[in-house]
């Protein structure tokens, strides 16, 4: 090392400039200010270490508006720096948010490049469970039913008794109020229809965007992450039907049933209600449920239930699909699909509610 009266600082590398020359030559810590020179005259291999110190001397001389400069390099570490990750500006520029009517334009760019993948996504989703199905079946087998447990089976307990605690409180603050007019008995289409149309159907859904949308994002996320669907894709398997055609058919088909049983366990809670509020007989408040209870209002129900079932398998594999990162992004997905699963499915139902 060499300090000329120019304020020029000379460090001269060793034959192999590795870590343990970067180590001992000091020239890390040098706090000097001036111009910094590395001299590779004598220098015939360089590492990883060597390669990053002269990158770390690069920025931090940049930053402190100093020269740095390197002699008698050869054509080999030359070609060994020539690295377009060591040629990145010391700073990124600082790129200007713009007016409001800029930033509505990124926003909407942003929503529309979401909603083509979301909707590529549904598509390939409905293609490799239905047409593609049979024209190659990358499918294990058993697993529709192992997915009709996960996914129907064992949600039918909670399902339940949300449903029954939903048809008690909407039972009996409209008894009350129509207990004081002398209207008692037409709380049995109230809460029949309510159930039937409405109810059943969401409060099925929105338990389900919570239970299985997670479940489903969660999965996906985890196994693209630990690189499985790589994996998959390596051994000729289509991820998209391999994961996902087996849980669409599964929520498919148990979605409508837990719509019923939510449903019948709504009305069971508007009967406890009905007997011990209102006094109303057991044959009495059969009877006028019959008479309200039409098919097509049973169909309704659950052609409702079938297309939350889509919705909420699709926003899960969506979500689930489009993780990068590690743990961190795998738990921040899963709570967007949850947030995502629920307002979906109260537009959608908002929307059947004008329609149907």
């Amino acid at each position: 090392m060499a300090i000329d009266k120019n304020k020029t600082q000379t460090f001269s590398a060793p034959v192999t400039l590795d870590r343990a020359w970067v180590t001992k030559s000091g020239i890390i810590g040098s706090h000097h200010r001036g111009r910094l020179v590395l001299d590779l005259s004598k220098t015939e291999r360089i590492d990883s270490a060597g390669v990053c110190l002269i990158e770390f001397l690069r920025r931090t001389r940049v930053d402190r508006g100093c020269e740095f400069v390197l002699q008698n390099v050869s054509p080999v570490i030359a070609k060994q720096l020539d690295s377009p990750a060591l040629h990145r500006p010391a700073h990124d520029k600082v790129v200007s948010k713009g007016g409001v009517l800029e930033r509505l334009g990124d926003g909407a760019l942003d929503a529309s490049r979401v909603a083509v993948d979301a909707l590529s996504v549904f598509t390939e989703m409905f293609y490799w469970s239905t047409i593609g199905f049979f024209k190659r079946q990358d499918i294990k087998k058993g697993s529709l039913y192992e997915q009709m447990y996960q996914l129907g089976y064992k949600a039918v307990g909670i399902i339940a008794l949300l449903s029954f605690l939903i048809g008690v409180v909407l039972s009996l603050q409209s008894a009350m109020q129509l207990k004081q007019l002398g209207l008692g008995i037409f709380l049995v289409p109230l809460i029949g229809i309510t159930m039937i149309r409405q109810m059943g159907p969401l409060l099925t859904a929105i338990i389900l965007a919570g239970r299985t949308g997670s479940a489903t994002t969660a999965e996906i996320a985890t196994m693209v992450v630990g690189e499985e669907v790589d994996a998959l894709r390596t051994m000729g398997i289509n991820p998209m039907q391999y994961i996902m055609a087996p849980k669409f058919w599964a929520i498919s088909l148990t979605m409508p049933l837990l719509s019923i049983i939510s449903t019948a366990m709504g009305i069971f809670g508007g009967y406890v209600i009905a007997l011990l509020y209102l006094d109303m007989s057991t044959s009495l408040f059969m009877g006028e449920l019959v008479k309200i209870i039409h098919l097509e209002h049973i169909l309704a129900g659950c052609f409702k239930s079938m297309v939350f079932s889509w919705l909420i398998i699709w926003v899960g594999s969506y979500f689930g699909f489009r993780v990068r990162g590690g743990a961190e992004a795998v738990g921040r997905e899963t709570t967007s699909s949850v947030v995502a699963g629920i307002f979906i499915i109260i537009v959608a139902n908002a929307l059947f509610s004008f329609i149907m």
